[in-house]
């Protein structure tokens, strides 16, 4: 019985004593006379530094002051009002419609109004489409007129200064022309020749040595036969010919007959006239047009060669013509009208 109450007769010894001197201890004056600041609360921050504190002893310790979160809501700022909208101005939105009975008013409407007569073919919707109808080619033919009356003012933009209207100054413009060709057919002739590539085996070769014969004949031309496989053109046309020793293939001949005009002190090689069955007619126009472009003959013999006069505008002008030049309609007639003057 004795040996089972030990233990707590021990434990009752030892707990008494102990809370009594923490009793007496918090009523007393300290461990050694130094108060361990607990006693009386601090007039010093405890976060203070400790030489601050230097009267709550050496042997102390707590945990340093954490800030309480702070549990006031903030209040909750509500977002700006959404700006106003801005009321787009109709007149920039809205695209402007073209003036009623325009050119522009027609483009845009006068099929709808042909359509709904076509499909609802009404007395109101038939003749609302016929009379404006009437009035679009009633501004056509004011156009008209006062275009005509223009270009009678005005040499230059009058077509009857490039080819003559009436007939008989049309006609006395071709002779003029066919003057012109033979002059510079001639003088080509005497300056450069015609390669005749051929087959003995192609019929059209044949029928164009026969043009040849007479372009020979008619301005002078020296043609030169190159039979392609050797053989002469049957008819005995040409019987003074050459094989062809390459020269087809670096010209790149790839039917016949084939033309080229060459002309011999020109380094510049032949000039392609055409492959195929060509007229007399075609030859020598085509054989001009090369000539003038090489520079074999110039500006003057080549107009005199044509039906129309050339009156045009060139690059040069054109190309100086600038968006500013475009909004002074003075100006820019000037400058054109200038340009065709001197091509008259």
């Amino acid at each position: 019985m004795i040996n089972r109450l030990l233990p707590y007769v021990v434990a009752v010894f030892f707990v008494g004593p102990v809370t009594h001197t923490h009793a007496s201890e918090s009523e007393g004056s300290g461990f050694f006379g130094v108060s361990d600041g607990r006693e009386q609360p601090s007039a010093k921050s405890p976060n203070a530094p400790f030489y601050e504190n230097k009267e709550r002893g050496w042997f102390w310790y707590e945990d340093p002051l954490t800030e309480e979160p702070n549990d006031v809501e903030q209040p909750i700022k509500e977002p700006p009002p959404p700006a106003p909208e801005k009321k787009e101005d109709p007149k920039f939105t809205k695209p402007l419609e073209p003036k009623p009975l325009s050119s522009e008013w027609f483009r845009k409407n006068m099929e709808k109004y042909r359509d709904k007569a076509i499909d609802d073919p009404t007395a109101e919707n038939v003749s609302t489409y016929m009379y404006l109808q009437r009035v679009m080619l009633d501004k056509a033919e004011k156009f008209a007129d006062a275009s005509q009356k223009l270009m009678m003012k005005d040499a230059v933009l009058d077509e009857n200064a490039r080819r003559p209207i009436a007939t008989f100054g049309a006609f006395a413009k071709d002779d003029m022309s066919n003057r012109g060709i033979q002059q510079a057919a001639k003088k080509l002739a005497e300056q450069a020749g015609i390669w005749f590539f051929y087959y003995s085996t192609c019929e059209f070769c044949v029928k164009e040595a026969g043009v040849l014969k007479g372009l020979m004949n008619a301005f002078g031309f020296k043609v030169l036969p190159i039979a392609l496989d050797g053989l002469p053109l049957p008819g005995g046309s040409f019987p003074e010919f050459m094989s062809d020793h390459g020269q087809g293939k670096k010209l790149s001949v790839e039917t016949t007959p084939a033309l080229f005009l060459v002309k011999p002190d020109d380094s510049g090689g032949a000039i392609q006239i055409g492959q195929g069955l060509l007229s007399g007619e075609e030859i020598v126009r085509r054989a001009i047009a090369l000539a003038h472009e090489n520079g074999w003959l110039n500006n003057d013999e080549y107009d005199q060669t044509l039906a129309v006069t050339p009156i045009q505008v060139d690059n040069e002008t054109i190309k100086s013509i600038d968006e500013d030049t475009m909004d002074k309609p003075g100006e820019l007639v000037k400058i054109i009208r200038d340009n065709l003057r001197k091509k008259m």
